[in-house]
């Protein structure tokens, strides 16, 4: 992940506090519990990157042969997927 748990509380605390500045922000729930579900759900948006490169990886695992014998070139190979499967899902990044 590119941000370490630390910095995703720093920043889910910061987040609660800017909003609790707001005029009309009404919290439904307490701020630990508001900081807890922002700190989950920016997790789980840095992780949707992570998850996609380590599939691509798997998927290249068939064309091994081919990568190491020099027929196909492995970051050509891994960009190309990486995009179509960012395309055919919609992911943001």
């Amino acid at each position: 992940m590119k941000l370490s748990p630390d910095k995703i509380e720093a920043l889910s605390a910061a987040l609660v506090d800017a909003l609790a500045d707001v005029d009309g922000v009404l919290f439904r729930g307490d701020d630990s519990q508001l900081r807890l579900a922002i700190s989950q759900i920016m997790t789980d948006e840095l992780m949707v990157e992570e998850r996609l490169d380590a599939e691509i990886h798997r998927m290249l695992q068939a064309y091994k042969y081919e990568i190491t014998m020099g027929r196909l070139n492995y970051d050509d190979l891994y960009r190309k997927l990486r995009n179509k499967l960012i395309a055919e899902r919609r992911i943001v990044l």
